[in-house]
């Protein structure tokens, strides 16, 4: 049985090892227990030490809530009270807590004062830092700078001379690489997410999904088969999207948006086998040409459709954006394909011219040799 001396002991080594994993400097995870008028108090995860973290240091960003894990930063103990940090600003940016800043990579807040030779000048606190435009953020160096308010890593701290310089890449760079590991726990092909298009081209969307650059190619941005991407999507939209492929190892992530589109293809399609219809020329290619017929649907006629005799290339008789009239040979759903004729189109005018003619005559039955003439013709090309 233990006396009271050894649970003395235990006790008092047991608080022993919780300051020496908590000297200053030391970086924890910790869960926000409570938010106050004045400061966020926290309790490490590992050491189950309650400190606080002053208001102030959230004043560019939303408070966080009970429940909420941060990363701190411890700093002091006072009077039995433990002081943390996320981010060094305004006070609490001491000459011995920019020192702690510098050797245990502490972020610090700071406002960009003025542009000198080679960077700017940043006022942190009663302090005055540098920072080279080399340690500027690539996202940043095309904004207006002066005035704003940023985190920076310390980098160098020269006493003599007077000198802290700073770096903004080191902390964005070191912010991206977080959220790209907690991403890459929590992204999965097959799931959908929210992005927003940063830029649009041939080859398809560029967007920003939660901080990664993702391509939303243009076979996977539309159902049509050559949109303009540009007119049906613009910069700063955000669209749902499933995850196709997440290539972590290269960077490359793709993501369709089609499952959020209305497939006409599922839709009742406007026109079936046998219909004439007035289509647009779209492209000639050596085996036919595409003809578009409705803003969603594109059709082929092959060559030995096209009533052009052989070894004669299309691009003699037709060209893009021209009209044609054409028959709708077959409609194959599963494939997305629809086959179309042109020398059909002529025929059944023909047919049809040869039908009105008939309907013409005031006695029935009654044919002229016109009428017979081109009745014989049809019926050999039917059996052609």
């Amino acid at each position: 049985m233990k006396g009271p001396s050894s649970e003395f002991e235990r006790l008092l080594d047991e608080s022993f090892k919780k300051r020496k994993s908590i000297e200053p400097g030391s970086r924890h995870e910790a869960k926000v227990v409570s938010v106050k008028n004045d400061y966020v108090f926290v309790r490490t995860t590992q050491t189950q030490i309650v400190g606080n973290v002053s208001i102030e240091e959230w004043k560019d960003e939303t408070l966080p809530k009970v429940g909420d894990v941060l990363v701190v930063y411890f700093l002091k103990e006072h009077s039995g009270d433990f002081y943390f940090t996320i981010c060094l600003a305004n006070d609490t940016l001491t000459e011995d807590n920019l020192g702690l800043a510098s050797q245990y990579e502490i972020p610090v807040i700071g406002q960009i004062q003025t542009e000198v030779n080679g960077g700017f000048e940043v006022k942190l606190g009663s302090f005055t830092g540098f920072l080279p435009f080399s340690q500027i953020d690539n996202q940043s160096k095309s904004k207006e700078l002066i005035g704003k308010r940023f985190k920076f890593a310390v980098t160098e701290i020269h006493p003599k001379q007077n000198k802290i310089i700073l770096s903004q890449k080191k902390i964005t760079d070191r912010e991206r690489l977080t959220k790209t590991n907690l991403l890459r726990e929590e992204l999965k092909p097959g799931m959908f997410v929210s992005c927003t298009v940063k830029s649009i081209h041939k080859f398809g969307l560029i967007v920003d999904m939660d901080g990664l650059d993702a391509l939303v190619p243009t076979s996977e941005a539309s159902y049509k088969k050559n949109p303009d991407l540009e007119r049906e999507f613009k910069v700063g939209e955000t669209l749902r999207a499933k995850i196709l492929n997440l290539d972590w190892s290269q960077d490359k992530f793709s993501l369709s948006v089609k499952d959020f589109l209305s497939d006409p293809w599922s839709q009742k399609i406007p026109f079936k086998e046998g219909d004439l219809v007035t289509g647009t020329v779209e492209s000639i290619k050596p085996f036919g040409m595409f003809v578009k017929l409705t803003e969603n649907f594109v059709g082929l006629v092959p060559n030995k459709e096209s009533g052009v005799p052989q070894r004669t290339p299309l691009s003699t008789v037709f060209h893009p954006g021209s009209s044609v009239e054409v028959f709708v040979l077959e409609i194959n759903p599963e494939k997305r394909q629809i086959a179309l004729s042109i020398s059909k189109a002529s025929e059944a005018k023909d047919r049809m011219d040869y039908e009105a003619y008939l309907g013409d005559q005031k006695t029935e039955g009654s044919v002229s040799s016109f009428g017979l003439l081109l009745k014989q013709s049809l019926e050999k090309q039917k059996k052609k």
